[in-house]
């Protein structure tokens, strides 16, 4: 968890969008509470697609207490940092201070 936020930090600076995106079938969903002054987050081991495409409506599999779960997560933006991808459900704001949920998936490469 701490690699994903160190380079969460490093990568919003340097953040390039892409339409489409190979993965390995899995990654983390990482899942935003937000509360007025303080975010609290929720990192999730799942499967999805070994394509995806920006506005795709995802089946992904979530392993919450050992079990795995299905979940729809519908794609709004893919930004890319060397071969690190998030997979966004809502497109980042101009400025990040608005984190949203999102899958991190490495190694990730653009299509």
């Amino acid at each position: 968890m701490a690699s994903l936020c160190a380079w969460q930090a490093a990568a919003d600076q340097q953040l390039d969008y892409v339409h489409a995106v190979s993965t390995p079938g899995e990654g983390r969903l990482v899942t935003i509470d937000d509360y007025w002054l303080l975010a609290l987050s929720h990192t999730f081991e799942i499967r999805l697609p070994e394509h995806v495409t920006q506005g795709q409506k995802l089946e992904i599999q979530i392993k919450a207490d050992n079990v795995w779960q299905s979940e729809q997560f519908t794609v709004n933006a893919i930004s890319i940092y060397q071969d690190l991808c998030r997979l966004h459900r809502q497109h980042p704001s101009q400025d990040g201070r608005f984190p949203s949920d999102a899958i991190y998936v490495q190694p990730c490469t653009s299509e």
